[in-house]
């Protein structure tokens, strides 16, 4: 089963890099994720450098595969990761091509679906391998940690964006509130997220992520939308310095960790 689950895992991924490659050359439906981001361009829709981030996250990812494949022709033990996170991996990748898929061929409401499906198999990998929780050495913390924590983080703000786009393509009418009024709330919904991620589960890099995608909505507004320009740099400011009073309480605790090994 072990060595099912390593080559299950690293065909997962290939997969899901090829359909997230094919779906900026226009092949599905005509469309990229660009081009649909923009017919449902919201208040919180980022600003596009934010996007690089996919980069950081598929080479995470591919780090976490080429380590989870460890003995899978035999010579040598398979990390005990691989069993703890068994098929679910398989499944976020399942789910990331899907939602691109749906993304594409204007599925906005099935996609936020997939989508939930998406965190909550994130999550359940943070979980089952006791994520930030345990004390382990630095190096199977980048390659086994890391790259589930910076997933989740921009998974995390994704969903409520791409929640947005939906309410946008339906011309939901918020209530009574205007859409600005509903970017402060979704912008403050999303500090409260990330404060808990940190304080609750130690997980400061999906914090980080949660900076990085605010201030990127505070820059897509910059000068048009000071309402939500100000709400995203003020609570971008509080999950870092938050994740900054965290780390320090934390401190040394990993190398400690290194020291008794």
């Amino acid at each position: 089963m072990k060595k099912t689950l390593q080559v299950a895992n690293i065909i997962a991924l290939i997969v899901t890099v090829v359909i997230n490659y094919l779906s900026n050359t226009g092949i599905f439906n005509g469309n990229t994720m660009a081009s649909v981001s923009a017919r449902y361009e919201n208040y919180f829709t980022p600003s596009g450098y934010a996007f690089s981030i996919w980069g950081l996250i598929y080479l995470l990812l591919a780090a976490f595969v080429i380590y989870q494949a460890r003995g899978i022709s035999g010579k040598r033990e398979v990390p005990a990761i691989v069993e703890r996170v068994g098929w679910l991996f398989v499944i976020s990748c399942a789910a990331n091509s899907a939602w691109v898929l749906a993304w594409l061929y204007d599925f906005t409401g099935l996609s936020v679906l997939i989508m939930i499906g998406l965190l909550t198999s994130l999550w359940l990998i943070i979980v089952r391998t006791r994520m930030e929780m345990d004390l382990i050495p630095i190096k199977k913390i980048a390659l086994t940690w890391w790259p589930f924590a910076i997933y989740l983080g921009w998974i995390s703000v994704a969903l409520i964006a791409n929640v947005a786009a939906y309410f946008t393509k339906i011309g939901w009418n918020g209530f009574g509130l205007s859409p600005v009024t509903w970017t402060v709330i979704m912008i403050c919904v999303a500090g409260v997220v990330y404060l808990m991620l940190t304080w609750k589960r130690n997980l400061r890099e999906s914090s980080m992520v949660g900076v990085w995608a605010l201030i990127a909505v505070a820059a897509a507004n910059w000068g048009t939308t000071p309402e939500v320009v100000n709400a995203a740099l003020i609570v971008s400011a509080i999950i870092f310095i938050s994740s900054g009073i965290h780390a320090y309480r934390s401190r040394g605790q990993h190398f400690l960790e290194e020291a008794r090994h």
